[in-house]
């Protein structure tokens, strides 16, 4: 008698069938893979080669109306380029004048306005100027970064400081930081330049102003650079009335500003 022997069942070889789909599946990936790569590499390239857009607004009082202004300018349109970068100095200014809470403030000995649209410079006694107000500037310029130098026009008014006079100035202060960053997205970095060396003004009365401004700066995060320590004042050869620097005195200081300005401003690509 023959053993009952279960036949085997014929295997389904599928290794054709799977051939049959992979095979156009993988061709067709592979061909999208080539596609995409340039694409990728292309954006890749844009990307990195595109310029990081900033702009610039400056501030400042007669030594900027003077040669300080025109330095530190050429300096900024080196940096962020002209269509980015406006400069307003009022001769006898003071952070209160360019406050919109504080009346108008108009300057009878110099004004400078250099701006994308137009250039104003008045440094002999011209007709009066109103000075602008920062919350208008920067609403129409809208920098990334403003550079102030004011301070000069306070020593008169601390040459015999109090504390009620302090207070007003550090609310002053505090008052111009809110005004320059008044619109979204507007002055993420205010740079203040402090008065240089006068020799007109005590020693005592230059450190109360740069004190001001170093305590304002701790309060409203804001950066400062210290003219002080970088300038000496010697009549006759830097200026004739112990305040303002003649044109080499002035271009001289800027440079040195310049030299911290530039450390401070890698990330500037010029559009």
């Amino acid at each position: 008698m023959k053993a009952n022997i279960r036949e085997r069942t014929a295997r389904t070889d599928w290794s054709a069938t799977v051939r049959a789909v992979l095979i156009p599946t993988a061709a067709l990936l592979g061909l999208a893979l080539v596609c995409l790569v340039p694409v990728a590499s292309a954006r890749s390239r844009s990307t990195a080669s595109s310029p990081i857009h900033r702009s610039a607004l400056m501030i400042g009082d007669s030594l900027s109306v003077g040669k300080f202004g025109e330095v530190i300018r050429d300096f900024l349109v080196s940096t962020f380029g002209g269509r980015n970068v406006a400069l307003y100095a009022s001769c006898g200014s003071s952070p209160e004048h360019w406050l919109r809470s504080e009346p108008t403030f108009v300057t009878k000995c110099g004004y400078r306005e250099q701006t994308p649209k137009r250039a104003i410079v008045l440094e002999t006694p011209p007709k009066p100027v109103a000075t602008p107000k920062l919350e208008d500037l920067v609403a129409i310029h809208r920098p990334s970064i403003v550079i102030v130098q004011l301070g000069t026009n306070w020593m008169d008014r601390l040459v015999s400081p109090s504390p009620e006079k302090e207070a007003e100035f550090s609310s002053i202060l505090d008052r111009f930081v809110a005004a320059a960053r008044s619109q979204p997205g507007v002055a993420r970095r205010i740079i203040w330049i402090n008065p240089p060396d006068s020799s007109h003004f005590s020693q005592r009365t230059q450190r109360t102003v740069e004190a001001l401004i170093r305590s304002a700066s701790k309060r409203d995060s804001f950066e400062m650079i210290n003219s002080r320590e970088m300038t000496h004042y010697v009549v006759g050869k830097s200026g004739g009335d112990g305040v303002h620097y003649n044109s080499q005195a002035a271009a001289d200081w800027a440079n040195r500003v310049i030299q911290r300005l530039s450390r401070r401003l890698r990330w500037a690509i010029v559009p």
